[in-house]
């Protein structure tokens, strides 16, 4: 039994379709379906039920996924003490484009005060960091979380949570744009709110629909700018080119104090907070990493 496929299982119980595996393992939907069915084949069980969307698994496929996570984060543990310097102890973690750019090098400082541990980083959107968390390629998840909508179900008993902080969506534009006159939020059928907007795909996307769906008023908008990035969102509020959802995060890095908050009702009825979690195996007992994780705990009751 190849160990990649192990990969590919736990990447497809993530993802939950086969494209979105395939291509998140860099790999054609056929060769990924084909790996699949050998991993099948080798533990003489139907793993997947693929009669359904998201995929789901079989009762041996669910026994199967735990197995995995332990015999990958095994591995993995192993090999980073294998090639760790002994002077040196590296923790991974896994987290989203806007909390690595903003956050989290302050909160390491804080976490490693004490320590000869060396922080080392995976960036990309939630899944995607999530995908490389469950997969054993890092020991810690610090990621957005909001309960209604949440971007992954890591199970309780396989996974240790911490809350660090919440932090609140709402919306931005820029003074200049504020200025120009050409809209007052949240708009009119005759001058809509230009939007900078988060693509389908992204987990923010979702959040946004709930507010307007919850807000109690209209949101009159047109699009003139969309993106899976808060960071590219961001970018384009400053260069005037229309309204977005931003999080504290984003609208706060480097010192930031063009933005102008545009929920102003008294309710916060355009805002949502949302949380920032991290995640820890619970089979992950390596003890530089366990020394992060406690003060993490500590520091963020």
């Amino acid at each position: 039994m190849d160990t990649k496929w192990l990969y590919d299982f736990i990447a497809l119980v993530e993802n939950g379709s086969f494209t979105q595996a395939a291509e998140y393992r860099n790999s054609s939907q056929a060769a990924f379906s084909r790996r699949i069915q050998g991993l099948e084949h080798w533990a003489g069980a139907k793993l997947i039920d693929r009669s359904v969307y998201p995929v789901e698994l079989t009762a041996e496929g669910r026994r199967l996924y735990r197995s995995s996570l332990d015999i990958i984060n095994q591995l993995e543990d192993t090999r980073a003490d294998l090639t760790t310097s002994k002077s040196i102890q590296t923790v991974r973690i896994a987290s989203t484009y806007a909390l690595s750019s903003t956050k989290l090098p302050h909160w390491w400082s804080q976490w490693s005060q004490g320590t000869s541990s060396a922080c080392i980083t995976t960036v990309g959107n939630i899944l995607e960091t999530t995908s490389a968390f469950t997969s054993g390629l890092a020991d810690i998840l610090v990621s957005y979380h909001y309960p209604l909508y949440p971007a992954f179900n890591l199970e309780a008993s396989q996974y240790e949570r911490t809350l660090i902080s919440t932090e609140t969506l709402a919306p931005y534009c820029s003074r200049k744009l504020l200025s120009s006159g050409t809209f007052v939020f949240p708009g009119t059928e005759s001058q809509p709110v230009p939007l900078a907007a988060y693509s389908q795909q992204s987990y923010y996307s979702k959040i946004f629909t709930r507010i307007t769906d919850t807000s109690g008023e209209t949101l009159h908008y047109r699009k003139t700018f969309e993106s899976e990035m808060s960071a590219a969102l961001l970018a384009a509020v400053r260069e005037g080119l229309g309204v977005a959802w931003l999080t504290d995060a984003s609208v706060h890095q480097d010192g930031l104090h063009d933005l102008e908050p545009l929920d102003k009702t008294p309710g916060q009825i355009w805002s949502c907070d949302v949380d920032v979690v991290a995640f820890i195996a619970r089979s992950n007992r390596r003890k530089h990493v366990r020394a992060i994780w406690d003060q993490i705990a500590k520091q963020h009751p």
